[in-house]
């Protein structure tokens, strides 16, 4: 009788093989990720375009420059940040914010973005993240092309230098954005006196220690409190001399987790510049099973901070 149990159960497990493609199973715990899905290799994208599913689109987070000069993946849409931020002076007097519930609706249906989209972002460096995080805190799940464009080129695949037609308007509904998928610059001021809550600076040592104030900054240096853990520990380049556009394996990102101490139990509150490269991290720790609810991206980041005369600041470059 346990040998008839053994054998149907076999059987059922055929079948399930036969139904499921092979790289369901890849995707789901690539390189070692709890939520691996949420990456998408070349190879696996690759695959969906030729099966040509109406579903699949494309977007390519690039100024015009990246996108057209050494091309883009055939069908992708360009999108850059103006596309997704809240203009200077609509509500705030800087840069950077992400659009709210409404207008973000608004440009993910101009974009062809529907409610069933299968929906891949890539870019040439770290802003796939941020508009990844932004579809996230809106409701829709959407999946980063692992090592960017240039994973893509030197993957042999072909690429497009024409623009492909505007889609058709999508249907996508936006949900009410998630509180805590965010921080405000209250929170950030309430995490220097909270022991469950670790805030920590994205950006390049340069920016940390204020021998540099990059475009957009009011002011240099950090927020005194925070903790320094750069963008790139989490990524690797596709070849040497490339940008950091590959994500590491879980386990390596365990390791850099690990050596600077962040808490999986306290909340973590992330800020650089303009709340584009934290998304390297919460995108990181997402994958790993991570609670989203509490990896919290400050959207007003050093820009916002920078603008408060008020706020305080230190800096030292030589630190």
């Amino acid at each position: 009788m346990r040998n008839v149990h053994l054998g149907r159960i076999a059987a059922i497990l055929a079948l399930v093989a036969l139904l499921v493609p092979a790289s369901s199973f890849a995707a789901a715990n690539y390189k070692g990720y709890e939520r691996g899905d949420a990456l998408i290799s070349v190879q696996e994208l690759k695959q969906l375009m030729d099966a040509k599913d109406p579903r699949l689109l494309i977007l390519a987070v690039a100024d015009v420059a990246d996108y057209r000069l050494p091309g883009h993946i055939p069908g992708a849409h360009r999108v850059w940040r103006p596309d997704y931020e809240i203009k200077v002076g609509d509500k705030y007097p800087f840069e950077g914010m992400m659009l709210e519930q409404a207008a973000f609706q608004e440009f993910a249906r101009k974009f062809g973005v529907n409610n069933d989209t299968i929906l891949v972002i890539y870019d040439h460096q770290y802003d796939a993240t941020r508009l990844w995080w932004g579809f996230f805190l809106y409701g829709k799940v959407a999946r980063v092309l692992d090592g960017g464009f240039q994973a893509w080129k030197a993957a042999g695949y072909d690429t497009d230098s024409f623009a492909p037609s505007a889609p058709k308007a999508g249907n996508f509904v936006a949900k009410p954005a998630n509180p805590k998928l965010t921080a405000t610059m209250a929170d950030v001021k309430a995490s220097k006196d909270n022991a469950n809550v670790q805030l920590w600076d994205t950006r390049e040592k340069a920016e940390w220690t204020g021998a540099e104030l990059k475009k957009g900054a009011f002011r240099k240096g950090r927020i005194p409190w925070a903790k320094f853990f750069n963008w790139k520990e989490f990524k690797k380049p596709i070849a040497e001399g490339e940008k950091f556009t590959e994500f590491k394996p879980a386990a390596e990102v365990k390791a850099v987790l690990a050596k600077f101490g962040v808490d999986q139990n306290k909340e973590q509150i992330f800020y650089c510049q303009s709340a584009v490269r934290t998304t390297t991290h919460i995108f990181a720790m997402y994958m790993l099973g991570w609670d989203i609810e509490k990896l919290r991206n400050y959207d007003g980041s050093w820009i916002e901070w920078s603008y408060h005369k008020d706020n305080p600041v230190v800096v030292d470059e030589t630190n």
